[in-house]
């Protein structure tokens, strides 16, 4: 049986002002395969990514990326993870360097 390349065990986030954005997830996603998050929106795909990539902490449950918590191994995960947001919020006077 292949090991899960992405370990996700129940995966919660309460933001302070009390929304639930994320209720005991679990998810599996092995190498190869392609996932979709689809939801309307307030469905905490963004949460989820965020707390998978470590941008935000998850407020109880686990994740690891290749069998490294994300949490206590986070410079070797975030080496595995790139993530590319659907709006970059570069001003048009920033620069990169």
């Amino acid at each position: 049986m292949q090991k899960p390349l992405v370990h996700i065990d129940a995966l919660s986030k309460v933001y302070e002002s009390g929304h639930r954005a994320l209720n005991k997830v679990n998810l599996e996603i092995k190498e190869g395969e392609i996932l979709a998050l689809l939801g309307p929106n307030g469905a905490g795909k963004t949460t989820l990514i965020s707390i998978i990539c470590g941008l935000v902490s998850a407020t109880s449950g686990s994740v690891s990326v290749a069998g490294h918590d994300i949490v206590t191994e986070y410079r070797v995960t975030r080496d595995l993870i790139g993530l590319v947001p659907q709006e970059l919020t570069l001003g048009a006077f920033d620069t990169v360097w």
